[in-house]
């Protein structure tokens, strides 16, 4: 595998992390770039990609006012944000380019616990079957919310090329995967984001670095079968990051599956039964 650092050298090596296996709370350490979104409660997620900006979803900071992280530990911090950018072509209706930045009000200091996550760069190819991990304090099912002590959940993924994807939403007549987005997931459902877990990342390992390929968007209902997960694709923002962030700019990483894109050939079949009533897709911030 290629691995091109571009710059931010200190990105994506979680020095506590020893993951092999989840679907379990998190070792403290394990995610140090994880960010938990509060206006009074958490909302949404997103991830540290430098010592003064987080990456997280559009649709969780449209109109929002003040964010700050949780201090329940010695190990969190505090900071609010000072600027919000939402990407200029998000749409609401359609969650294509849903993605923000957050500015906070002062930069942090890494440790063990603290430490931004790399990003994919621009030529970064995800190909089907590539193992990823997504992170968050959101329910655990449609209606559960995540029980207390409340520690943040890990869970495996496989990205879903977005040719597959396509098909698998192609009976949703009002849902469209964009080369702007990346789906992963299984075909069995059980595992994947929920309400709340809105923002957070999408990760893979390549060598000794994670690199974030998502943020986590929307998806029919929680894990259902056959309805992959949709993140908008980080790779695609990289100039977009980078005009905005002028000091200490993220760490950008090109990701290189193995293998080649067979995905891009695929063909949805036609159902031989009339399609069920499409379901509802649902915008994963929490529901208050």
């Amino acid at each position: 595998m290629n691995c091109l650092i571009k710059s931010f050298s200190v990105c994506g090596q979680p020095s506590l992390n020893t993951r092999i296996v989840g679907g379990q709370a998190a070792p403290p350490g394990s995610w140090p770039w994880q960010v938990s979104l509060h206006i009074y409660d958490h909302f949404c997620g997103g991830s540290l990609i430098s010592d003064q900006w987080v990456l997280t979803a559009a649709h969780c900071v449209q109109g929002a006012r003040l964010l700050r992280q949780e201090e329940s530990n010695p190990n969190e911090v505090v900071r609010k944000a000072t600027q919000i950018t939402i990407h200029p072509n998000f749409s609401y209706s359609t969650a294509d380019n849903d993605i923000a930045l957050i500015r906070l009000s002062g930069p942090v200091n890494f440790t063990s616990y603290i430490s931004p996550v790399c990003l994919a760069a621009s030529d970064s190819t995800f190909y089907s079957g590539v193992e990823s991990w997504v992170t968050g304090w959101g329910n655990i099912g449609d209606f559960e919310p995540l029980p207390s002590p409340g520690n943040l959940s890990e869970v495996e993924a496989q990205i879903v090329g977005n040719g597959q994807c396509r098909c698998d939403y192609s009976d949703q007549g009002y849902i469209r995967i964009t080369d702007n987005m990346i789906c992963a997931g299984f075909q069995e459902g059980i595992k994947g984001p929920c309400f709340g877990d809105s923002g957070g990342p999408l990760v893979s390992k390549q060598g000794d670095r994670w690199i974030q390929a998502g943020v986590v968007s929307f998806g029919v209902g929680c894990a259902e079968p056959k309805f992959p997960a949709v993140y908008a694709r980080v790779s695609q923002y990289e100039s977009w990051i980078n005009s905005l962030i002028s000091i200490n700019q993220p760490g950008f990483i090109t990701f290189t599956s193995e293998g080649t894109d067979s995905d891009l050939s695929i063909s949805c079949t036609t159902p031989t039964t009339t399609p069920t009533k499409p379901k509802r897709r649902y915008l994963f911030p929490k529901i208050v």
